[in-house]
């Protein structure tokens, strides 16, 4: 009996607890292998924010960190695919070694792993720290595995706009729709126009309420915008949205007689988007938001959506970023 009990533990080790520990000591994000889609390797400089260093790294690589830190390994490949071609196209148009600009900011390298003015990025040890925590021991690798994926198999392509490398910006949530570029940064951008995104359901972000009390929202909105007169009595007829965006978020607002951006009220209450709507009720200010973040170009828990209903991550790409092109970086350079 007890050489049995003994086999069974044996094989158990063999066949589940040692091939656990054989590949954690593999190469997290280790680099995609040379393919057929550009055979030149591409090198980006990165300024590391967490470790104060500047440092080349090769352009693949640098993108399954970007991927792991911008949208969650649990999404479908396809919405994986669409992410890393969108950021390996935002890389690419800052990279000087291919004529492009980086941020003012930071002149000297070609982007950075602050959130705030370039993509996010995270590290293989803490990528792979996150997915243990969620996923388990025995469940983390998959996850890690289809970033990688999603990197590899889209190796070298890029997002072209009439031949020039476009500027592919996303968002968690829009909403139901997305926005023209206009309607919230400066410029119109052909590539950047609102199409409807109605997947969404499943994002944590689809919809959130904000309360707080009339004299409180008064004091906020004063304190942040000067020459504001609120009533914290009469609220209702203090407030009236002036403008809605083709996307239906609100592009400017009437408080207290001054008009707003609706981009403004959502920094000063820290709303999740502009999607908003404020009502007044009692001594109480109840601010309901659809989606979350500034709505322009691919939405991620949308492009996640329509990976689950079948579309490849070129019909996500194409959907949200209008007239585009899909090319491999050697044929745009």
């Amino acid at each position: 009996m007890r050489t049995l009990v003994g086999v069974i533990i044996f094989i158990c080790f063999i066949t589940i607890v040692l091939p656990v520990f054989v590949t954690q000591g593999c190469d997290l994000f280790s680099k995609p292998e040379k393919g057929y889609i550009d055979e030149r390797p591409q090198e980006v400089t990165v300024y590391f924010h967490g470790d104060g260093i500047i440092r080349k790294v090769d352009l693949e690589e640098y993108i399954i960190g970007v991927v792991a830190a911008e949208m969650p390994a649990s999404f479908h490949l396809e919405a994986l695919k669409a992410q890393a071609v969108a950021a390996r196209t935002y890389t690419v148009k800052r990279m000087t070694s291919l004529g492009g600009s980086p941020n003012k900011d930071h002149p000297e390298v070609d982007v950075c792993t602050d959130s705030t003015h370039c993509q996010a990025w995270i590290s293989p040890e803490q990528f792979k720290q996150n997915l243990r925590k969620q996923f388990g021991i025995f469940g983390h690798r998959k996850y890690i595995n289809n970033v990688t994926q999603a990197v590899e198999d889209t190796r070298g392509l890029i997002l072209v706009y009439q031949g020039e490398v476009i500027d592919p910006l996303f968002h968690s949530t829009s909403g139901g729709f997305t926005e023209n570029s206009e309607e919230v940064f400066s410029a119109m951008v052909p590539y950047l126009r609102s199409v409807a995104s109605p997947y969404e359901e499943h994002s944590p972000k689809l919809t959130d309420m904000v309360e707080m009390k009339a004299d409180h929202f008064s004091r906020v909105m004063q304190q942040k915008f000067d020459g504001l007169k609120l009533n914290a009595k009469d609220l209702a007829s203090s407030i009236q949205v002036m403008e809605v965006s083709q996307g239906g978020k609100v592009v400017s607002v009437k408080v207290g007689g001054v008009i707003l951006s609706g981009r403004d009220v959502r920094a000063a209450l820290g709303l999740n988007s502009t999607d908003f709507k404020i009502d007044c009720i009692g001594d109480r200010v109840i601010i309901t938001t659809q989606g979350y973040g500034h709505g322009v170009g691919m939405s991620q828990y949308g492009a996640d959506g329509m990976a689950n209903r079948g579309d490849s991550f070129e019909k996500i790409l194409r959907h949200y970023y209008t007239g585009v092109e899909i090319k491999r970086i050697h044929e745009v350079y």
